[in-house]
């Protein structure tokens, strides 16, 4: 990943500037990989396919497993051990119900989708946070131990970073941005697939975490220093391309993954227009308001405006700095406190406020939006009154981009626990994404071995918009 920080003016690997000048680098190994689209996009767009509707996507990824019996899928007619304590209430969308913690988002309904049976088998946080963000079974699921499931460069990629090989970058932004933490299990266990995996860290998102406050997400021109004019900074780009082509053949792929680092960062710090995007000051304050003054609700405008100037995948991770400090969505115990306090409110606020200033922008037309999770949680509540990692059956929304809202995809059981209907795997899931946004299911990568190998193997979703 690509951290851009204040501390030292280092990067998440520890690489300084300096450290860049002296590593040199060898020929860029392209952060211009196969342009924009394809003609095999470009065609499907001009003649109205699905296929490369979405010229962008923001993934709302809520950390630590949502509750489906509680947000999405309640089950009123169900016992009182499974159904919990919330109402279902009615929304914008006729016949479709969802959690009375919603309330902002009933009023949205019909903008989205909501896949009520997606389905695997991993209930370990770390290996199933993988799968979902990258289509892929992870190599070691259900480990017991769960600090044996660390970040591999043999991984499957994110989803951004494929999309983000396929495209390159647009504008000076780069391709793929990650908003506002690494996550983490425990805040121990670094998640694997939040990265580029195989196809090397060149592919990483740009990491745009908060600043020392937990309050604010810092912007990337916070590396310059106050005296450098646009002249000297022109004058370093001169030097670094002059060091690079010096110790082009002596530097062996970690010096390549550095040079598209630092050329991503040159590309982005001397675009005016790439770094106006990070500032929130320029939003008006009710429309801050209206995503509302938490981290992750800034996470949220700040992904609407990074795609409004050419980023094609931002993934937003949930954070919430309350009073009390919030959980992540792991509910183990206290689940319906948890829920009512610090967790549905501020989600209800920030997705619905993305959702109406991409209608309102005219952007949901080609902005594809997902909101998940790693998995969903047990239907019985268990005697601390929360619910267990539970693989088997989740829901996940999906809005824009041709998807048809107001509808609902498959079905869970009469207790939430498994799908009754239309089962989907994360790798179909994956697949839905890669197509809507002009990425093959089917293309070949190849990972540093030169190993071919599968983005994705599942089948995209047609019944959400055909």
């Amino acid at each position: 990943m690509l951290g851009l920080q204040t501390r030292g003016g280092r990067l998440c690997d520890g690489w300084s500037r300096r450290d860049f000048l002296r590593a040199g680098a060898i020929a860029p190994l392209g952060l211009s990989l196969p342009g924009l689209w394809n003609a095999r996009t470009a065609s499907a767009q001009s003649s109205g396919s699905s296929f490369g509707r979405a010229r962008r996507c923001v993934l709302l990824f809520l950390t630590g497993g949502p509750p489906q019996l509680d947000t999405w899928d309640l089950k009123p007619l169900a016992p009182a051990e499974v159904r919990g304590e919330f109402q279902p209430i009615a929304t914008s969308a006729a016949g479709v119900e969802i959690s009375e913690l919603f309330p902002q988002l009933a009023r949205q309904a019909d903008k989205y989708a909501i896949l009520r049976s997606v389905t695997h088998g991993d209930t370990v946080h770390t290996s199933a946070g993988y799968t979902m963000l990258t289509g892929a079974t992870h190599p070691t699921p259900n480990l017991a131990t769960a600090t044996d499931i660390q970040p591999s460069p043999e991984d499957h990629p994110h989803l951004g970073a494929l999309v983000g090989w396929q495209r390159g970058a647009l504008g000076g932004m780069p391709p793929f941005v990650a908003i506002p933490e690494v996550i983490r299990d425990a805040a121990v266990n670094t998640f694997p697939g939040q990265d580029g995996g195989f196809l090397g860290r060149q592919h990483g998102p740009l990491l745009v975490e908060a600043d020392a406050t937990g309050q604010r997400l810092r912007a990337p021109d916070v590396f310059l220093p106050a005296d450098l004019t646009e002249r000297r900074f022109a004058e370093r780009r001169r030097l670094w391309t002059a060091v690079d082509k010096r110790y082009a053949e002596s530097v062996e792929r970690i010096a390549g993954d550095v040079d598209a680092y630092y050329a991503q960062a040159f590309d982005m710090l001397s675009s005016p227009a790439a770094r106006a995007a990070f500032d929130l000051d320029a939003e008006p304050p009710a429309m801050r308001e209206a995503y509302g003054e938490h981290l992750f609700g800034r996470g949220c405008l700040l992904a609407r405006r990074l795609l409004e100037a050419g980023v094609a995948l931002a993934t937003v991770y949930w954070h919430y700095e309350g009073p009390d400090d919030s959980p992540v969505w792991d509910t183990h115990e206290s689940n319906f406190p948890h829920l009512r306090n610090r967790l549905m409110p501020p989600t209800d606020r920030a997705f619905a406020g993305l959702l109406a200033d991409l209608g309102n922008r005219g952007m949901l037309d080609d902005t594809l939006v997902v909101c998940l999770g790693e998995f969903g949680r047990s239907p019985k509540i268990n005697s601390l009154g929360g619910r267990e990692h539970w693989p088997q059956c989740q829901s996940v929304v999906l809005a824009g981009a041709g998807i048809r809202g107001g509808s609902v995809y498959g079905a869970s059981d009469r207790e939430g626990g498994y799908p009754a209907d239309l089962p989907v795997t994360p790798a179909d899931l994956a697949a839905t994404i890669l197509h809507l946004l002009g990425v093959p299911a089917d293309t070949t990568l190849h990972d540093a071995q030169g190993r071919p190998i599968v983005a994705c193997h599942g089948t995209p979703l047609v019944g959400l918009w055909s």
